[in-house]
């Protein structure tokens, strides 16, 4: 008797065991991971669900920046009618559509923004966390889909050939988002179905675009990266999906990995070493000179 109880109760712990497992393991990495060791928060197979599955995906994180004391850098911007597509417009401090020079897109590099996630370099989360004025205590951000569409190639030298057929070209659009704060934790969601891409902070939706070119997936499907050397903090609970979730559903999710306060229920003991200054390039006494965030409008939403 004590015998058919016992191994009742083992297959029911057993079930529970096994289907939280085939639950969570396959779309989810737990964490948290220290943004500065560059982790692998998603295989191959979790890209191509993101990017190739029904034309639609979901990815979502917790995400704790901290700021970086010095980063060696300077951004500057780009005056009227200048052709340096790495740099923000002047008068509105966003970056203007790139082309790439066939498939490499070094011209389009954002000056002092680096990755807190890497899609395959088709959808990148870029941040800007070193000091500045007009955003003392947060991290600019952006959202960089890598697109497809057809156009005059750009040359060799960087410059764009006139006359002649048209071709498929590679392009880099930037999508701005609304600061990060430093030293909090925020549930970062983006939401792609087609080329319509939604951000949300919170379970709060605080951008969303529609790129005007489709998303580059002839490039080969490699893992999805958290983070860069230059970058201090910490990414948990990373999901991903294959359909785009509403607002209820990321709600849900933001309410059941959080407590009251917005942190999430991670269970890894935080490493205070983790949060020491970064002063790449020098001493953490004097930061760098990075061009204050412009004050005008610097994203869009049809919500807002």
């Amino acid at each position: 008797m004590w015998g058919i109880i016992a191994i009742g109760i083992a297959f029911i712990v057993f079930w529970v065991f096994f289907k939280k497992l085939r639950d969570t393991k396959p779309n989810q990495s737990m964490g948290p991971y220290s943004l500065s060791v560059k982790p692998q928060i998603g295989k191959s197979d979790a890209t191509r669900l993101l990017l190739n599955s029904g034309n639609t995906g979901t990815i979502q994180a917790f995400v704790y920046p901290l700021q970086a004391q010095k980063t060696g850098t300077m951004t500057l911007c780009n005056p009227a009618g200048s052709a340096n597509p790495g740099e923000p417009e002047c008068s509105s401090g966003q970056y203007n559509l790139c082309k790439c020079v066939g498939n490499i897109c070094s011209r389009c590099t954002h000056s002092g923004y680096v990755n807190v996630i890497n899609i395959s370099n088709v959808i990148r989360l870029e941040l800007l966390a070193s000091p500045d004025a007009g955003r003392p205590q947060a991290a600019g951000a952006h959202l960089v889909v890598r697109t497809t569409g057809m156009g005059t190639p750009v040359l060799s030298d960087g410059t764009s050939s006139t006359g002649g057929p048209q071709v498929q070209v590679v392009y880099e659009e930037t999508i701005p988002l609304p600061n990060i704060p430093f030293q909090k934790w925020t549930f970062v969601t983006i939401a792609r179905e087609g080329r319509r891409f939604d951000v949300y902070y919170n379970a709060k939706v605080v951008a969303s675009k529609r790129t005007q070119y489709v998303l580059d997936l002839k490039s080969a499907y490699s893992s999805i990266i958290a983070g860069d050397t230059n970058l201090i903090g910490k990414i948990a609970f990373v999901e991903y999906f294959s359909e785009k979730l509403n607002q209820n559903q990321i709600m849900e999710k933001y309410q059941a990995n959080s407590d009251t306060t917005g942190q999430p229920n991670v269970s890894a003991p935080m490493n205070i070493f983790d949060y020491l200054p970064n002063c790449e390039g020098g001493g953490c006494i004097t930061g760098p000179k990075m061009r204050p965030t412009s004050p005008l409008l610097d994203w869009d939403t049809q919500y807002a």
